[in-house]
């Protein structure tokens, strides 16, 4: 009762407010409205006929003034407009009484002015230059016209003087329902105060009890309840609220009971983590400790002398225990991303070497598949970007891989695009790498089930390649940790398309890889089946000033030579429809225009027979990278430059590099004798213990240059033997953490510990060799080693490692071995050449303080030019030495040491370059 007293009041005022409201708004709209509607209406007539009337004045003045007919056109208007204003004049007087006759005389005045004027002027004029009869007229015009403007002012004012009335009306009206309706409000304000003041004196303090019982159960003080007071339904929310402080109680109690239960459920969670945890880490070392062995010694049974058969047999075990390495990466990679535990670098790296990288790895797999594996990158664009380099490359070789391995006609195209100069708020940039294929293709149901784990499209794929259904997975995992992702387009037995999203930090740009203008000038002709490489050649040459001549066939190509036309070098692809490319070169050669025109062949092959070969200058497998094509063209294109002799003298017999001692802490006796061949055959000396205590004990008794200490060991463990030797006041030895285990937690407890070099097992021979290298120096404790012996090989058996490998990285020396031998002479011979006065500009600018990015002299400038070009040769090492010099500031010791290594590995380099050319030779 008491609350509704006020909203009774309250809504017969709103329903009197609103009454009035509606009758102030019928009154407006049925009654003044109309009236100010047509009182402006009149207006607006008035003032179309008044402007008509002065069209037809100024009209008639004009014709006889000029006597031209061209200036009635406004009397001719003005008659028509006349007539429509007083159409709409006669329509609304007789809504307007007081006006009307007044109308009726505006008329009469209109008509006296025309009929008494316009019409006898238009109908006889004066004749020209009789000056007295046309001022008559005008006089005459001009009263007839005055007696009009006289009655229309008379009549504007009657009808404005109405619609100022009618809005006069209309203003009293809106004034007065709004005295009403604030004296009403003060009514119902008076009476909702009285209301008001009641309810506070009655409902208030029992409503506050509650409040405040219900604020202390919030905050936990379960035994306060509220009294009963006030009317009947606030005694009845007191019982209630207390009734809730009861059932909160015991539900306290129970909560209370269940927090202890999930407390222990966590810890034991925890514990079952843990225990996964380790469980991996020793299954991860329980498989890697056998594996190593069998692909160790598998290598090791590789550069022996076998028969085919056994070859063949140990090539099926390597390749199997590959297969069961990979298998393993991608179940622990799937297990750490699952636990929460990928961790992304972040560094500086090329985005599209990267691509390059990968393209170029499975370019022979492509190449035995017949496939074209091809790489269209935009060179507009600066791909130095900042990220994880090794995940990124995880992600796009599993994609290329599943496009070769699922194609097998046609072509595989990585193609990289990025929103190039559009970086979001966070200054980072969207990068897409899409890779398509002419496979299989993939239906929309199977679709749906690419990315999920230990799946594939169907099981027969499964059969039909192999797999684990992991990659795809797990490579959408990197990609949307690098906040992007992967999607797919694909129709079946049509190909697929695989495009991968991740966002990325733009890096400085390398002012090195600047686009070379070399090319400028040069016509060249490249000839090639597929459409996608001619454009991305097109693109690739365009960009080095080369103007490109493209055609798809062999027929083309002489077609053009007979036309007359020359070119400077030509691009043949081998694989063509109809004319292979080695029978186009055949015919080139013997043609009297092209006989002279240097030809690169471009092969997705990786063999090539020497009948094949003998046409061409140089060749040079697909994908193609930009700087390799530049460098093969300038090679073909300016040959004198090429023919600079080779160093004198044969193979070096002792490469530069010292005899390491090297103590092995390994308690797996097969794991330990795999390492001790390995050292053996690196021409190493190797002393072995099975465990970290007989470790510290043999680095107090001797003196090792190299430590490689196993992780989990009885007695004392490979972390804390690291850190106990570490703590021993003797010449510190380097230590290289050997351990099957691939947790990063493995990894930081044994750099924390002190070691050097972390290694996962399977250890292979390359990685160990490219790891000792890095120590092995002339001023090591035991003499200068000498090469290593590597058996010859018999007749159709493959050669074993030659000496220049252990520097110089094998692949890049087969790419660019393409060259031709002049070539590779050249470039191999003018490096080697060049290393002494680089690295005496190194060592004078770090004595002379020259830090400067902008000085062309200084450390980092030479450092990163000398990066480039070793890199280029394969001397990897040499490259990475520089990398340290790139980004000094200032002298340290560090950098004294990369220095005097740089100096010792510039030695080696120079060996190895010419045991290789005298190899060539």
């Amino acid at each position: 009762m008491l609350l509704r007293r006020p909203l009774a009041v309250g809504l017969a005022a709103l329903t009197t407010v609103a009454l009035m409201t509606l009758g102030l708004a019928l009154v407006v709209v049925t009654v003044i409205g109309p009236r100010v509607d047509r009182a402006n209406d009149m207006l607006s007539a008035l003032q179309d006929g008044h402007i008509a009337m002065l069209n037809q004045e100024t009209g008639v003045r004009a014709f006889l003034v000029t006597r031209e007919p061209r200036f009635l056109e406004p009397y001719v208007k003005g008659v028509e407009d006349l007539e429509r204003a007083d159409a709409a004049l006669r329509e609304l007087r007789n809504d307007v009484p007081d006006v009307a006759e007044h109308l009726v005389e505006l008329e009469e005045a209109e008509r006296a002015f025309t009929q008494g004027w316009t019409v006898p002027t238009l109908a006889a004029q004066p004749a020209i230059g009789d000056i007295a009869a046309l001022n008559e007229l005008l006089r005459e015009d001009k009263r007839l016209f005055d007696r009009y403007r006289e009655v229309e002012l008379r009549v504007r004012g009657l009808v404005e003087e109405e619609r100022n009335e009618a809005g006069a009306q209309r203003t009293f009206m809106v004034v007065a329902a709004a005295l009403a309706a604030l004296a009403v409000a003060a009514a119902v304000a008076v009476a909702v105060r009285r209301a008001n003041r009641r309810l506070a004196e009655e409902l208030l303090p029992p409503i506050g009890q509650v409040r405040d019982t219900l604020a202390a159960l919030t905050t936990g003080q379960m035994d306060r309840r509220a009294v009963a007071a006030g009317p009947e339904e606030l005694r009845d929310i007191a019982e209630d609220v207390n009734a809730l402080g009861d059932v909160l109680q015991e539900r306290v109690a129970l909560v209370e009971a269940r927090e202890e239960e999930l407390v222990r459920a966590r810890d034991e969670a925890e514990r079952a983590g843990q225990a996964k945890t380790a469980f991996l880490a020793t299954m991860s070392h329980e498989i890697r400790t056998p594996l190593n062995a069998v692909l160790g010694l598998t290598d090791l049974l590789l550069t022996t002398e076998l028969t085919e058969e056994q070859r063949g047999h140990l090539d099926t075990v390597s390749r199997s225990g590959d297969s069961l390495l990979m298998l393993i990466n991608d179940i622990l990679d799937f297990s750490k991303i699952e636990a929460g535990e990928l961790d992304l670098e972040e560094a500086p790296f090329q985005l599209d070497d990267v691509v390059y990288d990968v393209a170029q790895l499975l370019a022979p797999q492509a190449a035995g598949k017949g496939l074209d594996l091809l790489v269209d990158i935009p060179g507009d664009c600066a791909w130095r970007v900042v990220g994880d380099a090794g995940r990124l490359r995880q992600v796009v070789m599993n994609l290329v891989g599943n496009a070769v391995k699922f194609t097998s006609t046609g072509q595989v195209v990585v193609v990289l695009t990025s929103d190039d100069g559009d970086l979001d708020d966070d200054g980072t940039l969207m990068c897409r790498l899409s890779v398509i294929d002419t496979g299989i293709g993939i239906t929309p149901e199977q679709q749906q089930r690419l990315f999920r784990s230990f799946s594939q499209g169907d099981a027969s794929i499964t059969r039909s390649y192999g797999g684990t259904g992991l990659g795809l997975a797990i490579s959408q995992r990197i990609a949307e940790a690098m906040g992007g992702g992967i999607s797919v387009y694909s129709d079946l037995g049509a190909g697929s398309t695989f495009t991968v999203s991740v966002r990325l930090t733009p890096a400085a740009a390398d002012r090195d890889r600047a686009v070379s203008t070399d090319l400028t000038g040069r016509r060249l002709l490249v000839v090639d089946d597929n459409v996608t490489n001619l454009r991305i050649l097109e693109h690739q040459l365009g960009r080095f000033g080369a103007t490109t001549v493209l055609v798809s066939s062999g027929a083309e190509a002489l077609a053009r030579f007979d036309a007359g036309e020359r070119f400077d070098a030509c691009l043949l692809d081998l694989h063509m429809p109809g004319m292979p490319g080695d029978v186009l070169a055949t015919r080139l050669r013997a043609h009297p225009r092209a006989a002279g025109t240097p030809l690169v062949l471009l092969s997705s092959s990786t063999r090539l027979h020497a009948t094949e070969a003998a046409s061409f200058a140089a060749r040079m497998h697909k994908p193609v990278r930009p700087e390799r094509l530049l460098l093969t063209l300038l090679s073909v294109l300016h040959p004198d430059d090429a023919r600079t002799a080779a160093p004198a003298g044969g193979p070096a017999e002792t490469p530069s590099g010292g005899r390491l001692r090297v103590l092995v802490a390994e308690d797996h006796a097969v794991n330990a004798q795999l390492i001790g061949l390995y050292l053996a055959q690196l021409g190493h000396d190797c002393e072995r213990v099975v465990n970290g205590r007989e470790a510290v004990e043999a680095v107090q008794r001797s003196r090792y240059d190299v430590v490689l200490m196993d992780a989990q060991m009885p007695v004392m463990g490979g972390v804390d033997a690291t850190a106990a030797i570490r703590a021993l006041p003797i010449p510190q030895p380097r230590i290289v953490a050997v351990t099957a285990s691939v947790l990063a937690s493995d990894r930081t407890a044994f750099m924390t510990a002190g070691a050097d070099e972390f290694l996962t097992k399977p250890v292979r021979l390359a990685t160990l060799d490219a790891t000792l290298q890095r120590w092995a120096s002339a001023g090591a404790s035991a003499p200068l080693r000498s090469a290593v012996v590597v058996p010859l090989p018999r007749a159709g058996e493959p050669a074993g490692r030659l000496p220049h490998t252990d520097v110089l990285d094998a692949e890049t020396v087969d790419e660019l071995r393409d060259l031709g031998d002049e070539a590779f002479a050249h470039l191999y011979g003018k490096y080697a050449h060049g290393l002494p006065d680089t690295l005496a500009a190194l060592a004078a600018a770090a004595d002379g303080g020259s830090w400067s990015e902008d000085d062309e002299l200084s450390v980092p400038r030479l450092a990163h030019r000398l990066k480039g070009s070793s890199a280029a040769m394969g001397a990897a090492r040499m490259a990475e030495l520089c990398e340290l010099l790139q980004t000094a500031t200032g002298g340290t010791p560090e950098l004294d040491r990369a220095l005097t290594e740089l100096q010792e590995e510039s030695l080696r380099v120079q060996v190895a370059v010419s045991a290789l050319l005298g190899t060539e030779r």
